[in-house]
C-alpha cells in the first residue's frame, strides 16, 4: 500500500519498551534495522495513538534515570585510585564524572517531565499587601521630590510636606 511504512507495530513496540528502560531514541535509532529519530519523532507527532505510547515510555524512562541516579551516586568503585607509588588518592575525574553523569540525567527529567522531576516553585503568597490612601501617597511624594532639591509641590525649598522648616 502507499505510504505505509516499512517498520510494522513490533518495531513501534520496540522503540516504546526501550525507551521506557531510560534509552536514548538516539541510541535506539543506531541499531541495525531502526528507522531514522527523524521519523520516530514524526510518527510521535502525526499518528495519536503512537504518540501517546511515545509520550508514556518516555515518563516511564524517567524513572529509570532516577534508578541510574542512585546507582551512580552509591557507585564509589573509581572514587579512589592507587599510584605508581602504592599510595591510595581521590580521583577527582571520576568523581566528576560521576557528577556530570547525574547532574545530564536530572536536567533531562526536568525538561521531559516537568511535573514530576522539574523545580517545585512555591507561588503562593504568605504575607500581606499594605495599599495607601491618595493623601498619604500624595504626602510621600512631596517629601520624595522635596529631598530631589527642594519642595516642588509648595515652591519653598528646605519645607517638608508638613510646612515646618527644615
Amino acid at each position: 500500500m502507499a505510504g505505509e511504512s516499512a517498520w510494522d507495530d513490533n518495531t513501534r513496540a520496540y522503540i516504546t519498551e526501550q525507551l521506557a528502560l531510560g534509552r536514548s531514541l538516539r541510541d535506539i535509532c543506531r541499531e541495525k534495522d531502526m528507522p531514522s529519530e527523524g521519523l520516530v519523532r514524526k510518527w510521535a507527532r502525526t499518528e495519536d495513538e503512537f504518540g501517546t505510547q511515545y509520550a508514556r515510555a518516555r515518563e516511564i524512562g524517567m524513572d529509570a534515570l532516577a534508578d541510574e541516579i542512585l546507582e551512580i551516586a552509591d557507585d564509589t568503585q573509581r572514587d579512589f585510585k592507587t599510584t605508581a607509588d602504592g599510595k591510595e588518592i581521590v580521583d577527582q575525574e571520576a568523581i566528576n564524572r560521576a557528577r556530570l553523569r547525574v547532574d545530564a540525567r536530572k536536567w533531562i527529567m526536568s525538561k521531559i517531565a516537568p511535573k514530576t522531576y522539574g523545580e517545585k516553585l512555591d507561588l503562593n503568597h504568605s504575607g500581606s499587601i499594605a495599599t495607601l490612601s491618595e493623601s498619604a501617597v500624595d504626602a510621600r511624594l512631596a517629601q520624595l521630590l522635596g529631598k530631589a532639591g527642594g519642595d516642588a509641590a509648595s515652591g519653598a525649598e528646605g519645607e517638608n510636606p508638613g510646612g515646618d522648616k527644615a
